[in-house]
Order: structure tokens, then sequence, then C-alpha cells
């Protein structure tokens, strides 16, 4: 019980360490801050947990994982705050405001299309031509816009599938890919302001997965 318990715990500080760092990118001092408390609540549950029965470790370790996952909120709800000013300028994007928020994403084409600067291209099969296959780095535009990112995720995901991804597959590539998928998670919170929590944690998610990428692997440039 107690390691089940300890593992809860610090799968709670991750996440919530998790939303600090991220916090840190755009919001230095708040994200500090926060970081700051989960590691006064680690600290204290330490020092608390000495000589303690198993019964009171149980319950200083159910406090602190209250504790830190209160932190999390917080974070979060920081975050969130922070992407609005930092990211959205403070407005709800529409989709005439598209071209703008792509910046280096992807390039508008007309109003219905976006062609994707995907860090891996998706080769097209071999029966296709030009006249009648869909082209991988192209997406309709749909609203609600987050049914775009839905089909945007859906071919970067693809586009790193063990089924594309081989021993030659530069490692920074398909950590590109997944920071191409938590800016454009950014960037499609800025078009549900006051609901934007489903994507901020997509933004998280895909940080995160970029994050565990770098410290596993060798990043070569090639």
């Amino acid at each position: 019980m107690i390691d089940r318990a300890g593992d809860e715990v610090r799968d709670s500080i991750d996440h919530a360490k998790e939303a600090g760092v991220a916090l840190l990118d755009h919001a230095n001092e708040l994200g500090r801050q926060r970081l700051n408390q989960i590691d006064e609540i680690i600290n204290r549950t330490g020092n608390a947990l000495i000589g303690k029965s198993e019964a009171a470790a149980l319950s200083i370790l159910a406090q602190a994982k209250r504790d830190i996952d209160a932190v999390r909120v917080s974070a979060l709800s920081d975050l969130k705050a922070a992407i609005w000013e930092a990211e959205c300028a403070g407005k709800r994007l529409t989709l005439s405001d598209l071209d703008e928020a792509l910046g280096g994403l992807g390039e508008l084409l007309g109003t219905h299309q976006i062609r994707l600067s995907l860090p891996i291209k998706t080769p097209q099969p071999w029966y296709c031509t030009r006249w009648w296959c869909d082209q991988p780095d192209i997406v309709e535009i749909k609203e609600p816009f987050g049914d775009t990112f839905i089909e945007v995720r859906n071919k970067v995901e693809d586009s790193i599938s063990a089924g594309n991804v081989t021993e030659v597959t530069p490692a920074h590539r398909i950590v590109g890919s997944y920071e191409f998928l938590s800016a454009f998670a950014l960037k499609t919170s800025c078009f549900y302001p006051g609901s934007s929590d489903v994507w901020n944690r997509e933004y998280l998610k895909y940080r995160e997965r970029a994050h565990q990428w770098r410290t596993a692997a060798t990043i070569r440039v090639e």
C-alpha cells in the first residue's frame, strides 16, 4: 500500500511539474512559484514521513497528493491565462485570423485548405498521381476549428507511426513532430476562449512527449 501510494504521489508530482515547467515558458515568475510550491510539498512530506507508522505514512502521502494536485490545478489555470495573453493576444481567433495564426505551422491555401509544414513527410502511395490522390500535407479547414486540429493530429501521428519511422529516421524529426502538434494545439486553444482546457492539455501532452524523446534519444540534426 505504501508503494502504491508513493507511485500515485510521484505521478502527481510529474504532472504538476509538467504544468509548472510549461508555465515557465509563458510566465516565468508564476512558473517558478508553482515549481517552488511543489518542491516545498516534496520536502515537507519527506521530513514528515521519517519514523512514521504505515497508517500515518499513508495519511501523509494522501495529503501530499491532494496538495500537489491542487498546485497543478492552479498552474493549469495560470497557464490558461498566460496562453490567452501570449499566444492569443487576448482575443478569440476566427478563421479570418488563420493566416496570421498559422505562422510557421503551415500555409493557408485559399479559404478552405492548409498546407502543413510537417517535420516528417508521409509519402504518397505508389499508385497515386497528382490528380487524384490526397496530398498528405494538405488538410481541409473545418469548423469548429478543433476538428481541423484532430485531422492535423491524425496526419502527424501517422507520419511517426511504426509503419513510417525506420532506424534511419532522424530523432529530431520525431521530436519536431511532437513540438509541431504542441504548437498547433496552442493556436487551436485561441479559437475557444473560456473553454480551452482540452487544447491546453493537448499542448502539454505533446510538449511532454517531445521532452521525453529529447531525454531518451541523442538528437542530431541531419
